[in-house]
């Protein structure tokens, strides 16, 4: 049913959206031009869990996991100023057990109708296919109008994005690339060079609930800003960011107060505070500061279920991420981070090594250290070791 569901919507959807671009196109106006990319993935992953909590999960400590991903990107081009993008997905997982987290991404949350299908589901090995993206997405001469499954990028955040009320993605997940694409509808009016307002509705949960919000955007002085409202999971929203440099250091800091909408009773504050800077042509460096107002101090009032359901990101409330990257060659480069979660002193150190073997494709060595005492944050996660090759085309 829910197959179904999809389809009829999705025909009714790109029914009407064709006729704008095939009207333009009856009238010789227009000329239409496909293109397509994408990319394939290997990712191999060795995992350890803590033993404590293999025992309590009744599962082993050591795990193996295998990701293979392809992702194709058709797009058609109707004229100069329509198009329409699909992004389809195929993935296949083995496994030797299920893990409390693993590199199966929890169900979209901003999504109306489930475009995800999982044909083979075997002891150990899965095979899934998805649209993570399809919209159609025109310029108008005030602005563009996005309709459809589609990626909507708000903050200047590196690492973590409160004002993102959309598209948010879990730092530690090293399995996704792309965030997760919410079915909307945006249109954007530009009011200057660098001033614009943006307008997003959002369907969810077969059309039962929605989210909107507004987002100004604008530059004063080379930095620049941007205000944002609206109402996202059942709670009133408003937030700003902003990004400049000072000194040839790039700067950025956003925020989200976000209050309850049914009783307008309590609130919670997030905000980040960043900066990077290129240190020579070789070594670049970063730092974010997150405080997450909606998480807890203690580790026994983790909201463990919406952190494995996707809703949440984070469960205590400050952090500290530091990177570092460094070019060895001019096909290798090592990049080290680390995330400490100020509250219960648990985090994890990441690293890499990555080796451009061509053009189009590339080889990563990396690991995910995980820290912390027993129930703290990151103590639920996995040691991983892994590989990922991918080509693009």
């Amino acid at each position: 049913m829910r197959r179904l569901e999809a389809v009829i919507i999705y025909g009714i959807f790109f029914t009407c959206v064709f006729y704008l671009p095939l009207n333009a196109q009856s009238a010789g106006s227009d000329e239409t031009s496909f293109d397509f990319s994408g990319y394939i993935m290997e990712l191999p992953v060795y995992e350890h869990l803590q033993p404590t909590l293999a025992q309590l999960s009744n599962s082993q400590s050591s795990e193996f996991t295998n990701l293979a991903r392809a992702r194709l990107r058709p797009t058609l081009h109707i004229g100069d100023n329509t198009k329409i993008g699909l992004e389809y997905e195929i993935d296949a997982l083995y496994f030797l057990q299920n893990t409390v987290f693993s590199l199966n991404s929890p169900t979209p949350v901003r999504q109306a109708v489930s475009l995800h299908w999982q044909p083979v589901t075997k002891k150990h090995f899965t095979a899934s296919h998805y649209i993570d993206r399809l919209y159609f997405d025109h310029d108008f001469s005030f602005g563009k109008l996005v309709l459809g499954r589609q990626r909507i990028s708000w903050g200047t955040g590196r690492v973590w994005n409160p004002t993102d009320i959309f598209n948010p993605i879990n730092p530690a997940n090293f399995g996704k690339i792309e965030k997760d694409g919410s079915d909307a509808a945006s249109l954007k009016f530009d009011l200057g060079q660098l001033t614009n307002l943006q307008l997003v509705y959002n369907a969810e949960y077969h059309f039962t609930s929605s989210d909107y919000a507004a987002r100004f955007r604008t530059n004063v002085l080379g930095y620049d800003f941007s205000v944002m409202s609206g109402f996202a999971d059942k709670r009133f929203v408003s937030g700003g960011d902003f990004a400049g440099d000072i000194g040839g250091a790039g700067i950025r800091g956003e925020a989200l107060v976000s209050s309850d909408a049914l009783y307008r009773t309590g609130y919670f504050i997030k905000w980040i505070l960043g900066a990077d800077y290129q240190f020579t042509d070789k070594l670049y460096g970063m730092f974010e500061y997150y405080h997450n107002g909606q998480g807890a101090l203690n580790k026994m009032n983790y909201d463990l279920a919406g952190l494995s359901n996707g809703t949440l990101l984070n469960l205590a409330k400050d952090y500290l991420v530091a990177a570092g990257t460094y070019q060895v060659h001019p096909l290798v480069s090592i990049s080290i981070s680390s995330n400490s979660n100020f509250n219960d002193g648990s985090g994890y150190l990441a690293g890499t090594v990555g080796y451009s073997a061509s053009d189009n494709s590339s080889l990563t060595l990396g690991t995910l250290f995980t820290y912390g005492n027993t129930l703290t944050e990151y103590w639920y996660y996995p040691q991983s070791y892994y590989v990922k090759l991918e080509t693009y085309f």
